[in-house]
């Protein structure tokens, strides 16, 4: 709070919006003209100290003024709202204060009352200062009422100026500041109650605690991550607020700057929350998604149906995967899959189709590709060179090219048969030439290159079966 000497005091009270208001409550009652020393009555020297407040005061900051025991004797209902709130040039409160002619009771309890009254709804905080010479004497319970404005939705300081009092005797009233985390001060001389006044008004309004709620987002999409391990700090290095496992992560804080940090699986980062009067009570806090390196090496192209070896770098984390899949297709969803675990380099088993193709490496936990490599799968030749005629019965070897996948086979089989069929067959892992054994009856056969991942016939190649003769 403010308190330049006002140059100018043609100010009219102004609607007042949200921010700390202060309202005066003053002693008006008959004792205010028992004499101090230097045969001054209190109300004297209480007009002239406040005098001299209300003009030192910035009048931008809104008051109210109440005061109590000035209009008629006897009359614990006398209270009455001097200054209503707003924004008020000084000199006219101190006018005011002037025409005050002491003369009844203390009902200091409703008259605190009605000074909460004269705080808005909007006020963001308030201070409530009682100039008192006496204790409460209309049968009113401040210390309860000090729990009623400490209960209350804004921040509210209730204090307290025992004026003249004997020593001690304002400790009556503590409860006042001490429920509501104001001020308990004496004053005897004018001196005193300046100072009193003065030491109110230096002292910090209340920090007003705002509401937040952060939710931790993936910063490329705005998506929400779930729960989040979150840090809140302050440039003071006093303030440390940290939660695991949260979302939202819901935390009062003051207006001012905070750095707010947090971590999701495989997200983190870090941002500058200026919190202030208006803001949103929802705070997006974008997280960057932290990617391991990986690395996949394999050729531009492959045979179709093969098997493809890869090499690969990465986290090798448990479920981890080295895929092929469509281009652009969804995670999920490969034509051929190995888990890093088994190795490196990986073999994957190609589809039997040709195009261009996507290999991956695909991190399980979270769920999302680390690593990509166009491959084109090419279409494969194969081809049979069968021996001369061989004996019915016999064992005999067959040369063959072609791309050797998994389970790929040399098949015999009856000429004219579907490609499914099989007299007996011989696995093309075994290597080039075929071992294979003729049947029993003579007769042409049909020797064919059979692919393991489709079944379809790639090469077909006759086999007589007979005597050589």
């Amino acid at each position: 709070m403010r308190f330049p000497l006002a140059a100018t005091l043609l100010l009219a009270a102004l609607p007042v919006h949200a921010e700390p208001v202060t309202v005066i409550v003053f002693d008006a009652s008959g004792s205010m003209w028992n004499r101090l020393e230097g045969d001054r009555s209190r109300i004297e020297v209480a007009r002239e100290v406040m005098g001299n407040y209300f003009i030192s005061r910035d009048p931008q900051t809104p008051l109210a003024v109440v005061a109590y025991g000035h209009n008629r004797r006897g009359d614990c209902g006398d209270i009455e709202v001097v200054t209503p709130m707003g924004r008020h040039p000084g000199a006219g409160q101190a006018n005011r204060l002037v025409g005050l002619n002491p003369q009844g009771m203390t009902p200091l309890t409703d008259a605190l009352r009605v000074a909460r009254d004269q705080i808005p709804a909007t006020a963001e905080s308030a201070d409530i200062v009682l100039i008192t010479d006496g204790l409460e004497n209309c049968g009113g319970d401040p210390c309860a009422l000090a729990g009623t404005l400490a209960a209350e939705g804004i921040e509210l300081r209730a204090h307290v100026v025992g004026f003249g009092m004997r020593p001690g005797e304002v400790d009556a009233l503590a409860c006042l500041p001490d429920l509501t985390g104001g001020k308990l001060l004496e004053a005897s001389t004018q001196v005193e109650l300046a100072g009193a006044l003065q030491q109110i008004a230096s002292t910090p309004p209340p920090a007003i605690l705002r509401g937040i709620s952060l939710v931790a987002v993936a910063a490329e999409t705005g998506v929400p991550l779930g729960a989040a391990d979150w840090r809140v700090t302050d440039g003071t290095g006093l303030l440390d607020l940290r939660g695991e496992r949260i979302d939202p992560f819901r935390i009062d804080l003051a207006d001012g700057q905070y750095t707010v940090a947090a971590s999701a699986p495989g997200f983190a980062g870090q941002m500058t929350l200026n919190v202030e009067p208006g803001m949103a009570t929802t705070v997006d806090v974008p997280l960057t998604e932290l990617r391991p390196e990986a690395t996949l090496e394999a050729p531009d192209e492959a045979p179709a149906g093969s098997a493809l070896e890869i090499g690969w770098t990465g986290p090798d984390a448990e479920g981890d995967r080295i895929t092929l899949v469509r281009s652009g297709a969804a995670l999920g969803d490969p034509l051929a899959v190995t888990l890093t675990r088994r190795g490196m380099p990986a073999t994957l088993r190609l589809p039997d189709e040709t195009g261009t193709f996507e290999l991956r490496y695909e991190q399980y936990e979270p769920r999302r590709v680390l690593a990509t490599r166009q491959i084109s799968l090419v279409a494969i030749e194969a081809g049979i060179m069968p021996p001369g005629v061989v004996p019915p019965g016999e064992r005999f070897e067959a040369a063959w090219t072609g791309p050797a996948g998994p389970k790929d086979e040399i098949v015999l089989a009856e000429p004219g048969s579907p490609d499914t069929a099989r007299i007996t067959a011989t696995q093309t892992r075994w290597g080039s030439p075929a071992k294979l054994k003729a049947p029993e009856a003579a007769g042409v056969y049909e020797l064919r290159y059979r692919v393991g991942a489709s079944g379809r016939i790639l090469a077909r190649s006759p086999l007589e079966v007979g005597s050589d003769k």
